[in-house]
């Protein structure tokens, strides 16, 4: 999540909760590391509601390597 927005209308109805989210990909015809599938960060990003994020995720960038990245499977 990149950014956490809240739009307040009118005073009996609920705010409105969006989160900017930016997307990976994963890596074609290599294998896991560590047991850790490997991804790299794309240009796209997609502004959702709060309420439609069904899991968080642990991303782990990769040292001394460019726009190389994993899923940390162990963390939740």
């Amino acid at each position: 999540m990149l950014l956490s927005l809240e739009f307040i209308g009118e005073k009996d109805k609920d705010p409105i909760n969006l989160v900017l989210l930016r997307w990976y990909d994963g890596v074609d015809g290599e294998e896991e590391m560590y047991g850790c599938p490997k991804l790299c960060l794309t240009d796209q990003y997609t502004c959702v509601y709060l309420d439609s994020v069904d899991m968080s995720v642990h991303i782990i960038p990769r040292n001394n390597c460019e726009n190389e990245y994993f899923v940390n499977r162990y963390i939740f």
